[in-house]
């Protein structure tokens, strides 16, 4: 795996043009990692271009190098015609999810790389830098930036501790491995204030944001035996709150603490008529396995699909397939 660090710089160093992007509805650890490596390649000399499908959220506005990530609106405007040579994509599981546009338009001259740490990550780079050990793709930056030689610096370190908080829940999840409370060290030496990223992340909350999750847990439902929960969410309490989906951040772990739930599921109904799945598991229960069911993905106690159905059909189908994985498991145990 070292060597596919080396192989990664010897190609940022081989070009220079650069475009970088990452999953669609981008989180702390896409964003962080994502800067990040922006920041390294502006300091090799680097012409490289941020293009994300859907807005930075307001909570992550504190990151440095945010203002510089662009809409696919703008790929005509920048490129007028001659792609980048390299598209480097951060924290996606596969090339469709950085959104259906900038997958098609988004195409590199020469190499895509694919810098992950899903689990449930396809190879769909020319070079492909996959570490499911690791707690973030904030964790393979920082690695990647140690291998280069360069500093991290306080900037650079803000992204990457943003990243590296995120994805291990503030240090709660199976994933704060022995390394990542290190790496979580190193970064705090180079002089960021951990209770203020924590405090942009987590305790800037909007009010429309508390009124809309008192909408939402009204339509708390639970299986019988309450080891599944979920909540359902329309497109009606979305406009009637003036909210969107991004202000559904965090809302299943709200549910995901009740003392008898292994499951936690809020399903967001899109303007489209599909719906958005979330999933988070306590103890036992893969989520990654089952959101694969339905070509979806993630981690084993944090995972998301897209399923094209409404939302109670939808919501139907998820809960079934849970069941099923519950009562395997427990078929197994015994």
């Amino acid at each position: 795996m070292v060597q596919k660090y080396f192989e990664v710089l010897n190609l940022l160093g081989q070009y220079q043009h650069f475009a970088l992007t990452t999953h669609v509805n981008p989180d702390g650890d896409a964003l962080g990692s994502e800067l990040a490596l922006y920041s390294i390649l502006k300091d090799l000399g680097k012409r490289v271009h941020i293009f994300n499908t859907d807005i930075t959220p307001k909570i992550y506005h504190f990151l440095p190098f945010q203002h510089h990530i662009k809409p696919p609106a703008d790929l005509k405007t920048v490129y007028s015609g001659i792609m980048p040579e390299v598209l480097v994509v951060l924290d996606s599981g596969s090339l469709d999810r950085i959104g259906d546009q900038l997958a098609r338009q988004l195409q590199p001259t020469e190499v895509i790389v694919n810098i992950d740490h899903h689990n449930t990550a396809t190879k769909f780079g020319d070079l492909n830098l996959i570490e499911t050990g690791a707690s973030s793709t904030a964790e393979i930056v920082y690695r990647l930036i140690q291998a280069s030689g360069l500093e991290v610096g306080p900037e650079r370190a803000l992204c990457l501790y943003t990243g590296l908080m995120f994805d291990t829940g503030c240090f709660r999840y199976s994933n704060s491995t022995s390394v990542a409370h290190r790496i979580a060290a190193d970064l705090i030496e180079e002089g960021i204030s951990v209770d203020e990223v924590y405090r942009f992340v987590y305790d800037t909350v909007p009010q429309v944001r508390l009124h809309l999750l008192g909408d939402v847990l009204q339509t708390l439902e639970t299986t019988e035996d309450a080891k599944i929960v979920w909540l359902s969410v329309t497109q009606d309490v979305l406009k009637e709150n003036r909210a969107s989906s991004n202000d559904l951040e965090g809302f299943v772990n709200y549910i995901r603490s009740i003392d008898s739930v292994e499951v936690a599921i809020v399903a967001n109904e899109l303007e489209t008529g599909d719906t958005k799945i979330s999933m988070r598991s306590k103890t036992y229960v893969d989520v990654g396995q089952i959101c694969r069911l339905h070509d979806g993905g993630g981690h084993v106690r944090a995972a998301g699909c897209l399923i094209q159905e409404p939302l109670h059909e939808a919501l139907a189908k998820i809960v079934a397939s849970t069941r099923l994985h519950i009562d395997g498991w427990h078929s197994e145990s015994e």
